[in-house]
């Protein structure tokens, strides 16, 4: 459950191109080699991307008129934020989207142009369906499409496939690790894990 708010410097997009760029900025967000299908889905349609242009934008620098200014607020539940990468990730793969519409994609590598912020809420301080949502159980409602048992997909050498969202993990560099009824699991993040423990332990008789 994500949200992106960018703020856009007058005059920097036209109308037109505004929702190419949100479609562009989703589908980074939303779009790992090694995901399948129903789980980006499901985190597409828990992710918004909104534009707005303030009516005053006032920075230092070169005017916004030539140097266009982009702010990024992005909003997720503050477990990911901590997660080891996730901050690289976003703030990487939002900057390309953005350069990517400009006539020179390489200028906001070179100048602070686009400011991206990420804002971690504790948990249970987002929700959807009329309740408070914390993280695992959106990382439940991400995945629930999700069949490790129908997943018919190679696994590489030295890999496996975390049984909760079904995104390939390397053995070698798995940091969220669980043995349970004598069978090791890898899971891509603490989340999944967590999801995994829980359903789980409901699973045992009490």
């Amino acid at each position: 459950m994500m949200t992106i708010e960018l703020s856009v410097s007058p005059g920097a997009l036209p109308p037109e191109r505004r929702t190419e760029l949100a479609e562009r900025i989703l589908h980074a967000l939303t779009t790992g080699e090694s995901a399948p299908p129903q789980v980006l889905d499901r985190a597409r349609e828990l992710t918004h991307v909104l534009i707005h242009t303030p009516e005053t934008w006032v920075t230092g620098g070169p005017g916004p008129a030539t140097a266009p200014r982009y702010l990024v607020r992005v909003t997720v539940p503050g477990s990911w934020s901590n997660t080891d990468g996730f901050g690289s990730h976003v703030i990487g793969a939002i900057t390309d989207a953005i350069a990517a519409t400009e006539s020179d994609p390489g200028r906001l590598r070179r100048d602070p142009h686009c400011l991206v912020q990420i804002i971690g809420l504790r948990d249970g301080g987002v929700g959807t369906l009329g309740h408070a949502t914390s993280a695992t159980e959106i990382t439940r409602m991400i995945t629930q499409d999700y069949r490790p048992e129908e997943d018919r997909r190679p696994v590489p050498d030295g890999h496996t496939i975390d049984p909760v969202c079904g995104m390939t993990v390397e053995w070698a560099t798995a940091q969220f690790t669980l043995r349970h009824d004598g069978v090791d699991y890898a899971f891509c993040a603490p989340g999944c894990r967590k999801v995994f423990v829980a359903e789980h332990a409901a699973a045992q008789p009490g």
